[in-house]
């Protein structure tokens, strides 16, 4: 029986896209208590988020086994980010005289998180396998970050940047007129107007 419902639900495309869609919504707001994303956002297994105030744009994947450790993480548009991204910052009161290590974390969170500033992770961003990004930083539009990275400064917009910490390897488009004419069609509606097989030719 089981067998057969998959079957059905594989040979459908609507139902395999409202199936997918119920699983998201079931992950995002029941287990994780996210409250604010935008549609078409894919939510993996394995995902944490510590806060509910993460923000999600629209066309958003997000890889299984992803950390949302701080406070105010806010993700744009078309954003992907691979299995075992950690956006975290959560630090430990280590000058504490008396106090195990174990507890500085522990006994005074809520130090903690009112210094956290929160990540921002702007539109069209491609973060690989298993980078680290830390409180405070701002990922550029357009962006790519390595896998492995960990990321400790702003990254500038439109550009690769991988290693620990993360550096600027190169711009994502040699030419400004490329560069200028891919945010123009990434913008408003390209992604349901133009057939993406036709855009990489």
């Amino acid at each position: 029986m089981l067998g057969k419902l998959k079957q059905l639900i594989k040979s459908n495309k609507s139902l395999a896209y409202g199936v997918r869609r119920c699983r998201t919504w079931l992950h995002a707001n029941l287990r994780c208590g996210i409250r604010n994303y935008g549609h078409n956002l894919q939510f993996n297994r394995g995902v944490v988020v510590c806060f509910r105030d993460l923000k999600i744009g629209h066309d958003v994947f997000i890889g299984y086994d992803c950390y949302f450790g701080v406070q105010n993480i806010q993700i744009g548009n078309y954003v992907q980010l691979a299995p075992k991204v950690a956006i975290t910052g959560g630090d430990h009161l280590i000058e504490v005289i008396g106090t195990p290590m174990i507890k500085t974390g522990l006994d005074a969170s809520r130090e903690i998180q009112a210094t956290q500033k929160g990540v921002v992770i702007q539109d069209d961003v491609w973060v690989g396998l298993g980078a680290i990004i830390m409180d405070g930083v701002t990922i550029g539009e357009g962006s790519i970050i390595g896998a492995g990275s960990v990321v400790t400064k702003d990254v500038p917009p439109y550009t690769i940047s991988a290693g620990c910490p993360a550096k600027k390897i190169r711009d994502r488009f040699l030419n400004q007129n490329d560069r200028v004419e891919h945010s123009k069609k990434i913008n408003g509606t390209w992604h349901r107007s133009v057939d993406i097989k036709q855009a990489l030719k």
